[in-house]
């Protein structure tokens, strides 16, 4: 095949190349200067104009009034007028003043000596994305600004955090980043089968929330109410993990002490049987004045049988567990036989995960079990059978 044929076809490919983009993308010709020589159809609808009503005219009809009178401005048109290509995000305006965004690369076109003639531009409309994207980054701003946020690989290493997070458990960033969701943990609980198992989950792209005890950098406790969110990709698949979390330290606080103010009532309910009813959050504090109060009253009225009802526990997790198995051999300690009720499936797993030893402490799954055991022990003159 002759020079002239080779060149010949290529010129046809590249006429045909180029009649494909003109159908599906808005295409504009500008002189090195700016002026525009000609534009699509597709470039014109997207802007509103008729070719007429640019034909002549400069790049700058298409642009903020304030940026074209920048030297960022003319440092643009001076690179392409140099021959230099340029591709990024755009903002323009439409005939009407609308703000348009693009897609673009301008394009120098050299001649056959290497010499820049002109500039086209091919743009996509990118607008509807990027308002898109202005709202999801205003929204995480928001957020960012209102609560404690931090970031995890799948496995629990720290990825990044923001200033709430830090400031709340008195952390730097350095002091973090490459480190495991631990740190911020009892260690007990960081050890347990319900931890693995919570990053597991998680793991697996599944989200979880509630209310989470965690400790502070100087070791202090922490109480959060937060979300853990799975992040997926494309092809849905699992990323990172990122956790929106606010600090009501304060609010359980108050819980506590309205809890210690309503106390748990230690009440003789037979001769020699005591009844302990606990409901709500039980921490180291409550689980204190408990006792306390469960061994006065073993003391005060002679007690033999002492009955912890657990039922109404709001969370019983490794902590809370240890808490209550530490009442009642305290009270076991007194010479006083404990049935701890209420034991549902749940803590029964956490307290054989644990490998607490019971020894002579019993448990029931109902109250009406245990007020009938208990109760049974005693004879006619309320004193325990076998004492």
């Amino acid at each position: 095949m002759s020079e002239g044929k080779e060149a010949t076809m290529a010129q046809s490919d590249l006429l045909a190349v180029y009649q494909a983009l003109n159908r599906v993308q808005a295409i504009i010709e500008f002189e090195l200067d700016g002026t525009v020589i000609s534009a699509n159809d597709i470039f014109l609808q997207m802007f509103g104009y008729d070719l007429d009503d640019i034909v002549g005219k400069h790049h700058r009809i298409f642009c903020d009034p304030d940026y074209v009178e920048t030297s960022e401005y003319a440092k643009f048109w001076q690179k392409l007028g140099r021959g230099e290509y340029d591709a990024a995000e755009f903002k323009r305006l439409a005939k009407g003043g609308e703000e348009i965004w693009l897609r673009a690369s301008y394009n120098p076109v050299f001649d056959k000596d290497g010499k820049p003639i002109k500039v086209v531009k091919f743009a996509t409309n990118v607008t509807a994305s990027k308002l898109q994207t202005a709202e999801y980054e205003g929204k995480i701003e928001a957020i960012n600004r209102a609560q404690a946020l931090i970031e995890f690989e799948l496995d629990g290493t720290v990825i990044t955090a923001n200033e709430n997070f830090l400031r709340i458990f008195g952390y730097s960033l350095d002091e973090i980043v490459g480190k495991h969701h631990r740190i911020f943990c009892d260690p007990d609980y960081a050890e347990s089968p319900e931890y693995a198992e919570f990053w597991q989950k998680l793991g697996r792209g599944e989200y979880d929330t509630g209310e989470f005890k965690r400790i502070h950098s100087d070791g202090t406790e922490i109480w959060l109410q937060a979300s853990y969110n799975p992040i997926f990709d494309m092809d849905g698949r699992p990323l990172k993990i990122v956790k929106f979390a606010t600090d009501i330290s304060q609010e359980i606080e108050a819980r506590s002490l309205a809890l210690l103010e309503m106390s748990t009532p230690v009440t003789k309910i037979w001769d020699g049987v005591l009844f302990a009813p606990i409901v709500g959050i039980v921490d180291s504090r409550r689980s204190q004045d408990i006792m306390n109060k469960a061994l006065s009253s073993i003391v005060d009225h002679r007690a033999r049988t002492l009955l912890l009802d657990i039922g109404g526990v709001a969370m019983v997790d490794t902590a809370v567990a240890n808490h209550l198995i530490k009442i009642a051999k305290a009270a076991v300690l007194m010479g006083c036989k404990t049935i701890i009720s209420g034991i549902s499936p749940a803590i029964a797993q956490t307290i054989t995960e644990l490998g607490i030893e019971l020894g002579s402490i019993q448990t029931t799954s109902t109250i009406e079990t245990a007020l009938r055991d208990a109760i049974t022990m005693a004879d006619p003159r309320g004193r325990i059978a076998g004492a």
